[in-house]
């Protein structure tokens, strides 16, 4: 992938115009409103938005929107570490913890990103996401393989 220049992008500028200017945006991020905040090498911030069309059966937001969420955090915060996007990261595990319930009326919510190894083929990281009191919600840990892109 290239920037306007022609020139190979890397993975903070790829993000930067997701962010900016809306290109590259994940059709899943919708679901959940994933936003990028701050960018930096092994580092994001940003947040999403649980709804009452995420509820179970139980009256509570589902599991699957910390989920969501946190792994598509995760394979963002690992875009960062990419020096040339003619290369991808594919998620090959994904844990989560849940610590407390998650409400249509929690409001906004706040991610935390970090990659804690970055090697040639494979790329760990953790997250972390909080309600708007400042209280951990969901954590979750990944590794993600990094291959050549398919176009």
């Amino acid at each position: 992938m290239t920037d306007q220049s022609g020139e190979s992008m890397d993975g903070i500028t790829f993000l930067t115009e997701m962010r900016d200017e809306g290109r590259n945006y994940p059709p899943i991020g919708s679901f959940v409103e994933f936003k990028i905040d701050e960018i930096k090498r092994g580092h994001l911030t940003g947040t999403g938005v649980p709804r009452a069309d995420h509820y179970n059966p139980l009256g509570v937001v589902h599991g699957g929107f910390a989920g969501t969420l946190l792994d598509l955090a995760l394979g963002h915060v690992s875009i960062t570490v990419l020096d040339d996007m003619t290369y991808a990261v594919s998620t090959t595990d994904l844990t989560v913890k849940y610590m407390r319930s998650i409400l249509h009326d929690t409001g906004k919510m706040r991610w935390t990103a970090e990659v804690m190894h970055s090697g040639k083929t494979v790329v760990m990281a953790e997250a972390s996401l909080y309600d708007s009191k400042g209280r951990l919600c969901a954590s979750a840990q990944s590794t993600c393989l990094i291959t050549k892109r398919r176009d």
